[in-house]
């Protein structure tokens, strides 16, 4: 009992929020009727006013061509200038003793002026509606009346749970009043809409009415079959279907809310009512007739949103039937996924009767713009896709797929809307192929001529038919260009991937036949063209067709300039046939260039790849660079130069990182274990190209280089920050090289200093970074200059190490103050002579540590002959150095003089 009184609460929920969903759809209406019309009466008493204005005119014209007495024209005139001084204060009267003539064209210029003069609207007061005033005007607006059925409703409810609980009424005649009183209300609002008429009052009194007979009988139906047990799943999935039919017929009469409940009632049917069959066939029949009544209703009251509703349910419904269906299914789910078609897509684009026809060119971006339609394709491909993945392959899916690709290159012919349609059944095609399986012997000759390889010729050379024909049919519409130069090549692309190794050698050949055939093809129709568009789409589709073949016969290294040297044939038919291509489809095309060059060094088959008896990127990378180069002379767009541009500056900068990775390591860096020399190289490279970045960012300004710099300079300090911890020379048994100065030493830290002194000294550091380079980049300069200089000279004693923890001769220590003692002296000397005061300064603070080190340091670790040496020495460079800085003063003094 709990149960049932808990469905009829929810029922009477249900019922309250329809009616005032309604009540407020009213209450908005009549509201804004009420203003439209407060604006028409002010119109209507201004056109008064002026109307008034008029018949005063023409009255005073009629009196001044009447003859008159004197006394009565005088007695006129006087009437006349008092009421131009009421139009006009500033007008001069006119007494009994002036002219009257002038006095009346004074008056009718006058009110001529009043009605060429627009009455300035005044200032409306902002009305602030209390809460009283909207509650007085809810319930003015049909808000008594829903308040009123709800407790109607309440009412009989707590009547009908006295009488169950008292007794008084048996299980059957409750079903049987309830029934009846479901019916009632029903009979009642069909019969106050035919009475009265379809005025707004009586259709939301019918709404109200209608809508809580149409619950009362599904929650009626639902107590009988899954309370009481009275009535089987079947009855019971009938009877529910049939007042969700009921409803949405109603919803033509008393407005959308039914179509609401109706729609909604019926998709949620097979939830409530489970006949334990699963009889996929019969559920999507059910949700097919449900859909086609959905729709219709739609169309006829004009609700997007019920279309929406209709939408949803439906493949909601096909989602679950894909998921819980057997394999031999696949056609009651193709037959609901074409009437789906029709319903949601051809209906609405066509027309019901599918007589629409437009042929008018359409914008590749105009064609991929999302739209519903599109959204009901992509469904069912995506369903076909789910369904063959869950039940895999059968021959269904080439009849599947043939039928698709049919529907979809017919559709185009009827409507330009459906250009990018045959785009989608090449996808789909595609994953026919891919999960085609090979059932014979791989060794079989005739193997190409049949199962997958059979399917892929026949579908390669049907879209490339299809493509030419309507590409010369609608020469406009670019879609069918870009189909002809993607769909043969993907198809015979795909299938080339998933060809076995062992077919190899029978399959290329032949695919190259069809290739080569249809690139010829494609080159004889350029001489033949007379529209720009085919002109350059067969000289594409020409240079795609033979990218396939080299890529088939073509090794790695040799593949990536055969596919380079095509931007240059694209470049130079855009400019030999006067075509300017889209932007995105050249930038696509370079960017997948660099893709795959950046890529190879660290992929196997470019590991031991040679050129002409050398490293394959020695040769490689030169060549690209030329034809990316020519590509660029080649092209007149600015924005595609800018992208040539940095493509030119991403080849420079592997070229750098390869090279200097190949011969310093042997091989290129492996990420996945860096070792001391690798991070040695790839600092340097990332820090190189974080400046060529950054310099390119200052001349072009964009943005992509900066971050690009950017990023390399914080890779480039993260592997300085593993090398001068972990990997530090100083501290670990690292192996620096057997070459004094020219070592792992110079790459560490000599060059990095040298680099980082130039972006001071040129300022390359972009302002957007807001670095303070006095503060950041001369102590890094610094820093590594200092490791440098000390390393080398602890590598001329220690050779190959240089750790700490190694003995220390004291020659070693005294040639440590002679090395910065004359560093010292040379920055002394050079701020000097070029007048930098940063300079010297710099000279006297390491002299400083020097005079330090030999007081401090020397004393306490030399002995003998090398103590009075170091002391010795010390002086008399002072005193030299003292008496040159004194001389090149004077000089610099004297100078301007």
């Amino acid at each position: 009992m709990e149960t049932l009184l808990g469905l009829f609460a929810l029922v009477f929920a249900v019922f309250m929020l329809g009616g005032l969903i309604v009540a407020w759809y009213s209450f908005v209406k009549i509201r804004s009727a009420d203003a439209k019309i407060k604006e028409l009466t002010l119109a209507v008493l201004h056109l008064k006013s002026l109307v008034k204005k008029l018949s005063e005119t023409n009255t005073l014209r009629a009196t001044s061509e009447e003859p008159e007495h004197e006394s009565v024209v005088e007695q006129s005139a006087e009437s006349d200038t008092q009421a131009a001084d009421n139009l006009q204060p500033q007008t001069p009267q006119v007494n009994s003793t002036g002219n009257v003539n002038a006095a009346l064209a004074t008056h009718q210029q006058q009110a001529k002026t009043s009605l060429n003069e627009k009455p300035k609207p005044k200032s409306k007061p902002i009305e602030t509606v209390s809460l009283a005033q909207r509650l007085e005007q809810f319930l003015a607006n049909n808000g008594l009346l829903w308040i009123g059925a709800g407790i109607l409703a309440l009412g009989g409810i707590f009547l009908a749970k006295y009488s169950i609980e008292s007794g008084l009424i048996s299980i059957t005649l409750r079903l049987i009043l309830g029934g009846v009183f479901a019916l009632a209300l029903v009979i009642l609002a069909e019969y106050l809409y035919r009475k009265h008429g379809a005025s707004n009052h009586v259709t939301n009194t019918s709404a109200a009415l209608a809508s809580g007979g149409i619950i009362t009988g599904f929650a009626l139906v639902l107590a009988t079959f899954s309370y009481y047990h009275f009535i089987s799943p079947v009855v019971a999935f009938a009877a529910l279907a049939a007042i969700s039919l009921i409803a949405t017929a109603l919803a033509l009469r008393f407005g959308p809310l039914l179509a609401v409940i109706g729609i909604i009632g019926a998709y949620t049917v097979p939830a409530l009512v489970n006949t334990g069959s699963n009889n996929v066939f019969a559920l999507l029949m059910y949700v097919n007739f449900v859909s086609i009544a959905a729709i219709w209703v739609a169309n006829k009251v004009k609700r997007e949103w019920l279309w929406w509703q209709s939408f949803v349910g439906h493949f909601v419904w096909l989602i679950i039937s894909v998921a819980i269906a057997d394999k031999s299914d696949i056609w009651v789910i193709v037959a609901t996924m074409a009437i789906a078609f029709y319903l949601y897509v051809l209906s609405s684009v066509l027309g019901w009767r599918l007589t629409n026809k437009n042929l008018t060119p359409l914008a590749i971006k105009v064609l991929l713009m999302p739209r519903k339609e599109q959204l009901a394709l992509v469904l069912n491909i995506l369903l076909l896709v789910l369904f063959y993945s869950l039940h895999g392959f059968s021959n269904s899916l080439l009849i599947v797929s043939v039928l698709l690709s049919a529907l979809c290159m017919y559709l185009p012919l009827r409507h330009s809307a459906f250009d990018s349609w045959p785009f989608v059944s090449l996808i789909f095609s595609c994953f026919a192929i891919v999960s085609y399986p090979i059932v014979h012997q791989l060794d079989d000759p005739m193997l190409v001529f049949s199962s997958v390889f059979l399917y892929a010729q026949l579908v390669g050379v049907a879209y490339f038919v299809y493509s030419v024909v309507m590409q010369k049919q609608f020469i406009q519409r670019a879609s069918f260009s870009l189909l002809l130069g993607i769909a043969p090549l993907l198809v015979f692309a795909v299938s080339y991937i998933v060809t076995p190794y062992t077919v190899e050698t029978t399959l290329y050949p032949l695919w190259t036949v069809y290739l080569m055939m249809m690139a010829g093809y494609a080159l004889w129709q350029i001489t033949k063209a007379h529209h720009a568009l085919a002109t350059i789409s067969f000289w594409l589709t020409a240079n795609s067709f033979l990218a396939l073949v080299f890529t088939m016969w073509l090794n790695a290294s040799t593949l990536s300039l055969a596919i380079c040297a095509q931007l240059v044939l694209i470049a130079y038919g855009q400019q030999r046939f006067k075509v300017e291509l889209p932007l995105w489809l050249s930038k696509i095309a370079l960017s997948l260039v660099l893709m795959r060059i950046t890529l190879a060094p660290w992929t196997q088959q470019y590991s031991n790849e040679l050129v002409f008896g050398v490293h394959w990127s020695l040769v490689v990378l030169p060549m690209m660079f030329a034809m990316v180069f020519y590509a660029y002379w080649l092209h007149s767009n600015s924005e595609l130069k800018k992208w040539y541009e940095g493509a030119l500056l991403h080849l420079i900068a592997l070229f750098v990182t390869t090279e200097t990775s190949y011969f310093l390591v042997g091989h290129y860096p492996d990420f996945s274990n860096l070792n001391f020399a690798e991070l040695c190289v790839l600092s340097m490279n990332w820090l190189i190209l974080a400046v060529v970045y950054w310099w390119r960012f200052k001349i072009s300004s964009r943005s992509l280089y900066l971050y690009a710099g950017c990023a390399l300079a914080a890779a480039s300090g993260l592997c300085h920050l593993a090398l001068n911890t972990q990997y530090n020379p100083f501290l670990e048994a690292i192996l620096i090289g057997d070459i004094f100065l020219f070592n792992w030493l110079m790459v560490m830290w000599a060059v990095p200093a040298v680099i980082i002194a130039l972006v001071y000294y040129f300022d390359i550091v972009p302002k957007q970074l807001k670095l303070n380079k006095n503060k950041v980049l001369l102590p890094i300069a610094a820093g590594f200059s200092f490791l440098f200089i000390n390393g080398v000279v602890r590598s001329y004693f220690q050779t190959e190490q240089i750790r700490l923890s190694l003995p220390t001769s004291q020659a070693e220590i005294y040639s440590y103050s002679v090395v910065w003692l004359i560093i010292a002296a040379g920055f002394i000397l050079f701020g000097q002579r070029i007048a930098k005061s940063v300079v010297y300064q710099a000279g006297f603070a390491i002299l400083l540590v020097v005079i330090l080190k030999a007081f401090l340091f020397d004393m306490a670790h030399l002995d003998g002959l090398y103590r009075a040496i170091s002391f010795i020495g010390l002086g008399l460079s002072l005193v030299a150095l003292g008496w040159l800085f004194t001389r090149f003063k004077l000089v610099s003094e004297e100078a301007p003089k």
